[in-house]
């Protein structure tokens, strides 16, 4: 059971922020040398990133525990290659799971010439004792507006996403309510249980059995995870 906060606002304009000249990384929760107080992870949710790269670059990833990565592109698309001689690339509304054992290592590369490309990278510690390597790929639609479309099911975690028009609302109901929701807006504004969260911002709650919201805009685009 996760036992934090009941609510918890994280506001774009504080997530951590690592640029260069290649590529940008901006950190909903403590990553590498970003720390706040206010912004430890949530349940299983350690890792919550928007990484944007420029054309050419490549950002490495190595895992230092037994992790769920799961990345989610958000313009564009990257190339996909890691220490174990998988290969792929990841589009829009494409999802790659990556579930591997500390020390695998992987890189995404953006192999446009002249356009940047973001995603968002999300990792899960799990301890499951008879852990093994895991790795799927698979498409979503967001042609279906006004729904939450199942993302994934992995370590007792359960991942959706959604579109919706202006003014349409929606609803989701925790399948445990031992454990906790993160909400992610993707894309345009929404209020969520009374409470305003726009582009890139998360808002942690605990100790709820369902939620509501409204978007705000139209073609606003959410992630809805239940935690453990």
């Amino acid at each position: 059971m996760i036992q934090q906060n009941p609510a918890q606002i994280f506001k774009s304009e504080s997530r951590g922020q690592l640029v260069s000249n290649g590529h940008g990384c901006f950190s909903t929760f403590n990553f590498g040398s970003y720390f706040e107080e206010s912004r430890k992870p949530f349940g299983v949710l350690h890792v919550l990133n928007e990484v944007i790269l420029a054309p050419q670059h490549s950002m490495k990833t190595v895992l230092e525990v037994n992790t769920a990565v799961l990345i989610l592109p958000l313009f564009g698309g990257v190339d996909y290659k890691d220490s174990l001689c998988n290969e792929s690339f990841i589009g829009v509304e494409q999802i790659r799971i990556v579930s591997a054992k500390k020390g695998m290592t992987f890189e995404l590369t953006n192999s446009y010439e002249q356009e940047n490309v973001s995603y968002l990278q999300i990792g899960f510690n799990t301890k499951i004792q008879d852990f093994e390597n895991n790795f799927q790929q698979f498409n979503f639609g967001l042609t279906n507006k006004n729904q939450l479309i199942p993302l994934f099911e992995i370590s007792n975690t359960l991942g959706f996403i959604g579109m919706y028009e202006a003014r349409k609302e929606g609803f989701y109901s925790l399948k445990n309510n031992s454990k906790g929701v993160f909400v992610f807006v993707i894309n345009g504004a929404f209020e969520i249980e009374n409470r305003l969260l726009e582009s890139k911002d998360g808002l942690s709650l605990s100790g709820i059995d369902s939620l509501e919201w409204e978007a705000l805009s139209q073609n606003a685009l959410l992630v809805v995870l239940e935690i453990p």
